[in-house]
């Protein structure tokens, strides 16, 4: 703002100065009309610069300044019935002002402006119409040097100015660069540290986590009193829950760091699902659901990674039984127009509510939360599902109604034989 002024300052300084010599001239010789053009325009510049001063803004000074230089432009290109040297200087200096102080659209705006009446003007004179019945006025030597001087002068102080900008500009694109650059680094060096600290400090737990929950299966199966047995089972359940909060949480560091390897490969859906889903059927008849799979053909083969196929299919299925208390879980397979092979998961469980909706698979994020939740998890295993999809070049869709229940699409690309 301020390198703006200063700008406008000195070019409306220097106008003045040269319209004194104008004016000079012009009384010497008895140009009345240039007389009284040099007066009006040293009046206004007056102005503007008072405005400047009181208001310290420059979009309507811009403005005028454009104005008045194109209206003195057609003036004289009407009044010497000419298009010259100077006039085309003129207009080379208006545009590029325009393009520095008022922005791409008035620039171009006051491009077409200029170009419109010297259009005018080369088209009237190549159809033999003159604006003057008398021969035109001829511009003194003085004059005409006085001119050039200043026209020059405001065309290169503009240049060197778009010049300073330009080199501002990429200095400060060069210097955000290498920050970005640098932060870039920084991040994945700290996601590295964190996904080794993670790493590190699973296999510490996970190791006497394993020892004991080996050693209430032993308790378990030597113990005659069904009290202990009891607590060596529930033992167990909170022993494996807590294995596999430490699994999804590296896991989920894993992708982040992106030190995840898979194997894009002809894949079976169908036998996938089957040993994915096999887990689940004990748990699905302790609460008496009707738990069934429906494939649409006999073999379904896409172009996926077994393994982390299967992890998405737990995720998505064992959601599905653990918000379904009554009713049944579908899953059934089929394919899209012979480009995708779906797997679709129904339950008639919980549903998730339109506005949770959106947030389904960011992590450790769950519509029931607080200590007061219903159902246990991290809110891991459908974000992982999505990234592990994201890689797999799949996708999920979930489509739900709370209090009716939810519907998961796993899609996945068909596997074509290379011919």
């Amino acid at each position: 703002m301020q390198a703006s002024i200063r700008l406008i300052y000195k070019l409306i300084s220097v106008s003045l100065l040269s319209l004194a010599i104008f004016f000079s001239i012009y009384l010497l010789k008895g140009f009345h009309y240039q007389l009284v053009k040099s007066i009006v325009i040293s009046l206004l510049f007056v102005g503007l610069l008072f405005y400047m001063k009181y208001r310290h803004t420059t979009v309507i000074v811009c403005h005028l300044l454009i104005v008045i230089s194109w209206l003195n432009n057609n003036l004289n290109i009407y009044l010497f019935d000419d298009f010259n040297f100077f006039i085309a200087l003129l207009t080379v200096c208006n545009i590029i002002f325009a393009f520095h102080t008022l922005g791409s659209k008035c620039g171009l705006g006051y491009s077409f402006l200029h170009a419109v009446p010297i259009a005018v003007h080369f088209v009237l004179r190549h159809l033999g119409i003159h604006m003057r019945t008398e021969p035109p006025a001829q511009i003194t030597f003085l004059e005409g040097l006085v001119t050039l001087t200043l026209v020059f002068f405001i065309l290169v102080y503009l240049i060197y100015h778009y010049h300073k900008a330009y080199e501002l500009a990429g200095l400060s694109l060069r210097q955000s660069v290498a920050e970005l650059e640098k932060s870039r680094e920084l991040a994945n060096e700290m996601t590295r540290l964190k996904t080794n600290f993670l790493s590190n400090m699973s296999h510490e737990i996970r190791t006497p986590i394993n020892g004991i929950l080996g050693i209430s299966q032993i308790i378990e199966l030597e113990s005659k009193d069904e009290t202990i047995r009891q607590y060596t089972q529930l033992q167990q359940q909170n022993g494996r829950r807590l294995l596999n909060t430490i699994s999804s949480i590296l896991e989920l560091s894993r992708l982040e760091a992106g030190t995840d390897t898979f194997s894009m490969q002809a894949v079976e859906v169908n036998a996938i699902v089957r040993q994915s889903m096999q887990p689940y059927q004990p748990i699905a008849a302790h609460k008496k659901l009707s738990f069934t799979f429906e494939p649409a053909a006999p073999e379904l083969v896409a172009f996926s990674d077994g393994p982390m196929l299967q992890q998405v299919i737990n995720n998505v299925v064992g959601n599905a039984i653990k918000f379904t208390d009554k009713g049944h879980v579908l899953v059934n397979t089929f394919f899209v127009q012979n480009k995708h092979v779906v797997i679709r998961i129904e339950d008639t469980g919980l549903g998730i509510s339109e506005e949770f909706l959106p947030r389904v698979f960011n992590p450790f994020e769950q519509e029931s939360t607080g200590r007061n939740r219903s159902y246990e998890g991290t809110g891991l295993g459908l974000s992982i599902s999505r990234r592990y999809l994201d890689l797999l070049k799949g996708d999920i869709l979930v489509s739900s109604v709370k209090g009716k229940g939810s519907t998961f699409q796993i899609v996945l690309p068909v596997y074509r034989q290379a011919t």
